[in-house]
C-alpha cells in the first residue's frame, strides 16, 4: 500500500501530451527539490512529471529498505508512465535523479538528458569509509540532506549508512553503462558542491557516447542547484537546453 507522502513532496504533474519532461529529484529528497524548476519548464512549453523515487518522500524507513533494483526499476516504470502521455520524453534529475536518468538513456528512448549535480562516485573519503562502516554498523544513522537540516528543501535529514551503500551500488553499475548514452547530454555541476565531486561529472561527460552533449560548470551555487537562489543559474540553461532539441524536431527546425 502506497504510503502518505510528506507535505509539500508530493509528486508533480503539470500538463498532459505534447512534449514531456520526467524530473527526478536527489537522494533523501522529495519532489519539492525540482518544483520549481518543473513549473519554470512547464512555462516554457513542456509538460512534467515529477515522481518520488522509490523509498522517498514517505518515510525515513521506506528508504531503508529500497534496493538498487528497487531505484532503477521504479525509475524505468516512471519513464514507461511518461511515454503513454507523452509524445516524447525528456529526463531532467537531480544528483542520483540525475544518475538515474543516464541509465533510463541506456535502456529507454529518452530524447534528451540533463544532469545537475549528479554522482557516477562521492567524495574520496566517502567511498572508503562507507563500505567499512555498512560492514560493521549497517544501521548506523548518518545526516542527510543539508538543504533539509537547513529547511531549503523538503527530505530526510538522516539515514542509515546501509541506505547510503545501496546508493553506492546504484552509482557503480550506473558508472559501467556511461558507454551506453547516446542521447543528446548536458550535464550541469557547480563548481562549489562539497557533496558530489566535480570530477563526476567530467566522468559522465567524457565517457558518454553522446554526439551532442556539453558540461556546465556553474561558478556559484552549491550541490541542490534546483531551488533558489541557485535555480537562477541554470534555469535558463536547462530550458534553453531543451526547447533547443524541440526546435530540431520541427518540420521547419525552428
Amino acid at each position: 500500500m502506497q504510503r502518505k507522502y510528506i507535505e509539500g513532496g508530493e509528486p508533480i504533474a503539470l500538463g498532459d501530451g505534447g512534449a514531456g519532461v520526467l524530473a527526478f529529484h536527489g537522494f533523501t529528497g522529495s519532489p519539492f527539490e525540482v518544483r520549481a524548476l518543473s513549473e519554470r519548464i512547464h512555462a516554457n512549453g513542456f509538460s512534467v512529471l515529477g515522481p518520488a523515487l522509490a523509498g522517498h518522500a514517505t518515510e525515513v524507513g521506506d528508504l531503508e529498505a529500497t534496493t538498487s533494483d528497487e531505484y532503477v526499476a521504479a525509475a524505468e516504470r516512471a519513464f514507461d508512465e511518461a511515454q503513454r502521455r507523452f509524445v516524447r520524453v525528456y529526463v531532467v534529475g537531480l544528483s542520483l535523479g540525475g544518475t538515474l536518468a543516464l541509465h533510463l538513456a541506456t535502456s529507454r528512448p529518452v530524447a534528451g538528458v540533463v544532469t545537475i549535480s549528479a554522482p557516477v562516485f562521492l567524495y574520496p573519503m566517502v567511498e572508503a569509509t562507507v563500505p567499512i562502516v555498512q560492514q560493521w554498523m549497517p544501521g548506523l544513522r548518518a545526516p542527510a540532506n543539508l538543504a533539509a537540516w537547513q529547511g531549503n528543501v523538503i527530505g530526510y535529514t538522516s539515514t542509515s549508512i546501509g541506505a547510503v551503500g545501496v546508493l553506492r551500488a546504484v552509482l557503480e553499475r550506473v558508472r559501467g553503462e556511461l558507454e551506453r548514452v547516446t542521447a543528446p547530454l548536458l550535464v550541469i555541476h557547480s563548481g562549489r558542491d562539497l557533496t558530489v565531486p566535480l570530477a563526476s561529472a567530467r566522468e559522465i561527460h567524457d565517457r558518454a557516447a553522446s554526439a551532442d552533449k556539453r558540461l556546465a560548470v556553474v561558478d556559484g551555487g552549491s550541490h541542490v542547484m534546483t531551488v533558489e537562489p541557485n535555480l537562477a543559474l541554470i534555469d535558463k540553461t536547462v530550458v534553453g537546453f531543451l526547447k533547443r532539441l524541440e526546435r530540431a524536431r520541427s518540420p521547419e527546425g525552428s
